[in-house]
């Protein structure tokens, strides 16, 4: 079999299943470390925009923020929120996963991650917090909008809006909540359990954090973002789509 033959054999496992596990797919995990396969993979995610990610015997592929073809989205954020969701649902739904996130894995140490779980309620109570901030400091607030880019009193009223429980409405907090989780339990990245109370994380998610997304390089812009209560770096693309 040609280099180009594996390196192609690799590539589309990892886009059919998002992954390719050693104890599954040993040849190919093995014939990974070929330097002529790996250039052209690396020709490859040159092209296409995306990273091989090596973990603890498993391989990702992880698409660039910008990439249209593999990757997520705005519309797709608005499609996943509802039919006919906003600008602002999507952005909301974004904060709410750098949230969680940051919850499993806001820690200093040489392993970020500093909890096994993350209960709903804390989630929620986290959530409000934050945005009970923004919404109480608003001259703050503007600072922060100005400086990422992004209408976050919008996402903080937004947030703030929704009501008591409401069976499977998404004005729901802990509904909107569990919408979000849903998007990363599909992306085999977390999971729910004790009745869809509790979020526990995947291996898959705890190698991307811990080799690629948490590298030491980016560590300190996480943090400091999070130590202000600000957002990711995204365009308010059109107020009327709020």
């Amino acid at each position: 079999m040609s280099h180009t033959t594996t390196a192609f054999r690799i590539f589309k496992t990892l886009l059919a299943k998002g992954q390719l596990d050693r104890s599954t797919d040993s040849d190919l995990f093995l014939d990974y470390r070929q330097p002529e396969v790996r250039t052209i993979l690396a020709e490859l995610e040159e092209e296409l925009d995306f990273t091989i990610v090596e973990g603890a015997g498993t391989l990702y592929l992880v698409p660039h923020s910008d990439n249209d073809l593999l990757g997520f989205v705005t519309k797709d954020l608005r499609e996943w929120v509802a039919k006919g969701a906003r600008l602002a649902d999507a952005f909301l739904l974004c904060y709410i996963i750098m949230v969680l996130l940051h919850l499993f894995y806001g820690g200093k140490n040489i392993n970020p991650k500093h909890r096994d779980y993350v209960q709903i309620s804390t989630l929620v109570e986290e959530l409000n917090r934050r945005f009970g901030l923004a919404l109480q400091n608003n001259e703050e607030t503007s600072l922060l909008e100005e400086k990422y880019g992004l209408n976050f009193l919008r996402i903080a009223e937004l947030w703030d809006s929704k009501k008591g429980f409401e069976e499977g409405s998404r004005k729901h907090k802990v509904q909107t909540v569990l919408n979000a989780c849903r998007l990363l339990e599909r992306e085999k990245l977390i999971y729910l359990v004790d009745e869809d109370k509790q979020i526990r994380t995947t291996k898959k998610l705890d190698d991307l954090m811990s080799h690629y997304y948490l590298q030491e390089s980016r560590v300190e812009e996480i943090q400091s973002l999070f130590a202000e209560g600000g957002a990711p770096d995204a365009q308010d693309q059109s107020t009327a789509d709020y």
